[in-house]
């Protein structure tokens, strides 16, 4: 199990809830013979099948919707967003600014696109050298992640034109800044 929430393996996952199940099948039978045997009440032994047929239904269920979920594209979970922004803040408060931050999810990889805004005096090494240092604190911060970034001078008009999808990005309810 936490093998598969480490490398963000469904199939792991599965398995493991998988073999978890078998364990509460066989726990559930010794458990609904031993009940009857003891109290002599029959009615025991359906009713603690029933109680592990729910569970496994339940878990098939959360298994099947996360595996759906993983098909299509989605934003990152929240804590791994809110570990970007932090990274991204320490830099704001250099000076630096960032917009069109967008996350997804495919299967096990993440992808995460932004621009970065930097003083228009800067020299395309100092922006490149910037955004190095950037992309690999966010991949410290998620790791595995691939970063797709985007150069942008302050104060330039240009650089402004797509803040628009920001805005509509927010109001369809995605997490981008």
């Amino acid at each position: 199990m936490n093998a598969g929430k480490e490398y963000r393996s469904i199939t792991l996952e599965a398995d493991a809830h998988h073999l978890m199940t078998d364990v509460w099948t066989s726990a559930g039978v010794v458990l609904g013979v031993g009940a009857v045997a003891l109290t002599g009440w029959v009615r025991l032994d359906p009713g603690i099948a029933l109680i592990v047929a729910a569970n496994i239904l339940r878990i098939g269920w959360q298994l099947l919707g996360r595996s759906v979920r993983g098909l299509m594209d989605a934003t990152l979970p929240s804590a791994e967003r809110d570990a970007i922004k932090r990274v991204l803040n320490r830099y704001e408060s250099q000076g630096i600014q960032y917009h069109a931050l967008r996350t997804r999810q495919a299967g096990t990889r993440a992808f995460i696109s932004l621009h970065v805004l930097v003083p228009r005096d800067w020299t395309v090494q100092r922006g490149h050298d910037l955004l190095e240092q950037l992309e690999r604190d966010i991949r410290s911060a998620v790791p595995g992640a691939q970063l797709f970034t985007h150069l942008e001078p302050q104060g330039d008009p240009a650089a402004l034109e797509d803040i628009g999808l920001d805005r509509k990005d927010r109001a369809a309810g995605s997490e981008n800044s």
